[in-house]
């Protein structure tokens, strides 16, 4: 199994930290956020990773390189202009195979076990990692017998950043701007084609300072 690794982002809300450092390399617990991911992927199999790169990307690439150092294989697509969640899965899906891959938010710290993934047969064309947000009055989304709801109100769950996506839903066209959620995985809705887990760990966005404080606070490993 393979994963990719969603690290484009411009982390303009972690600045000035991310004037001349990409938000991947912000250290969390005295380690890159990025190595984080990595290392928790590899602890759970996973070997081959792709990272989708825009702002600064070449110091990501300086720091990991081919991977080598961490045992694991790491290749890298690189975006002249931002294409989105859905845009940069259209550019990577040459270094995918028709198997399942674990697709991961740069932007996240999580405890969970990647290996839940990496062992789940997968009936749908995507399942999703879902959370209990108490920053939010309401979610995104529902599940009803482990199907993916999203309806306009009382949704309970947000979505997570971690998710097991089959290849096959990804379009064959030529790279532009799109979703995950909206060009992606919504149209599988109605076919109840999107399941869904809900982990009651630690999932933390990092969207500023305080977060990175808190984060410190709460690693244990």
């Amino acid at each position: 199994m393979k994963a990719f690794i969603l690290a484009a982002g411009k982390g303009q809300r972690l600045k000035p930290l991310t004037n001349d450092t990409p938000k991947p390399l912000v250290s969390i617990k005295g380690k890159p956020l990025l190595e984080w991911n990595l290392l928790k992927l590899k602890s759970a199999g996973i070997k081959d990773v792709l990272i989708n790169l825009h702002y600064l990307g070449d110091e990501i690439i300086n720091y990991f390189g081919d991977g080598k150092s961490l045992d694991l294989n790491i290749q890298y697509s690189k975006e002249q202009n931002l294409l989105g969640t859905g845009g940069a899965l259209i550019q990577g899906k040459s270094f995918l195979d028709d198997s399942p891959f674990i697709l991961v938010s740069g932007d996240l710290w999580t405890n969970y076990p990647f290996s839940r993934l990496v062992t789940k047969d997968l009936k749908s064309k995507a399942h999703l990692v879902l959370i209990k947000d108490h920053t939010k009055l309401d979610g995104d989304f529902n599940l009803v017998n482990s199907n993916i709801s999203a309806s306009t109100k009382n949704n309970e769950f947000t979505y997570s950043g971690i998710s097991l996506i089959d290849p096959s839903i990804i379009p064959n066209e030529e790279p532009t701007v799109k979703e995950l959620w909206k060009d992606i995985l919504e149209p599988h809705v109605e076919q109840k084609q999107l399941t869904g887990e809900v982990f009651h760990g630690l999932v933390k966005n990092i969207n500023n300072v305080i977060d990175i404080e808190q984060l410190d606070v709460a690693i244990t490993e």
